[in-house]
């Protein structure tokens, strides 16, 4: 039987997203983005035949009415709190709804790709319990993590989470399979971030890499 995998898309209030990217972007212009990268990352989710349901947790209104666009389950936050809080919500609604597992993305992956989040799921299609995790391109962070099942260890999206939820996974016995792919591992925090990104080509990122590119040429 397949298993029943949900998405976790949590999402910050976008006039307090990305602002290490304030010299190079202007408030409405960090906005602008935030709205762009979290449709593309919902279109691209909905394109996972292995993925049930992609659950969108924020406490912007603007976030719902994304995820309604792109007929994703939105959880509204009472107030903004932290990813992990963010995360904990998504995960009891996962758990009443029977998910087998649970796969947190990041908003702020411009070069996400359905083939990848595939790959990923394949990874714990035959496992009873693991971890699935991608890391951010300076191994600071943590840019896919995949739990199956969603209860077997508590996210920790603080500083260095890319090592903490190796290590915690480990102590817990739970089995690790690292993911490795170029396009998860870029994401959009730094000026220097995006301007790397600004510079690719191809398809992948669509609005957002155009907007990146009108704004950083």
């Amino acid at each position: 039987m397949m298993m029943k995998t949900f998405a976790i898309v949590p999402v910050k209030k976008f006039e307090n997203a990305k602002t290490r990217l304030s010299p190079v972007l202007r408030p409405d212009e960090r906005v602008r983005l935030s709205s762009l990268m979290l449709a593309h990352t919902l279109k691209v989710l909905a394109a996972v035949p292995s993925l049930q349901q992609i659950v969108v947790v924020s406490s912007d209104r603007r976030a719902g009415e994304i995820a309604a666009k792109h007929s994703a389950k939105f959880l509204r936050e009472e107030k903004e709190s932290d990813v992990n809080s963010a995360v904990m919500l998504a995960d009891s609604y996962s758990a009443r709804e029977s998910a087998d597992a649970t796969i947190v993305i990041p908003q702020d992956l411009p070069l996400l790709d359905a083939a990848d989040i595939s790959m990923a799921c394949e990874l714990a299609e035959k496992e009873d319990r693991c971890v699935v995790i991608t890391p951010s391109l300076r191994y600071d962070g943590t840019n896919l993590l995949l739990r199956k099942p969603p209860e077997v260890m508590k996210t920790l999206y603080d500083s260095d989470s890319y090592e903490s939820h190796v290590r915690t996974a480990t102590e817990l016995g739970i089995p690790v399979k690292l993911f490795l792919s170029k396009r998860l591992v870029c994401d959009v925090d730094t000026p220097e971030d995006a301007r790397q990104l600004a510079k690719e080509t191809g398809p992948s990122g669509g609005e957002t890499l155009e907007f990146l590119k009108s704004l950083l040429k």
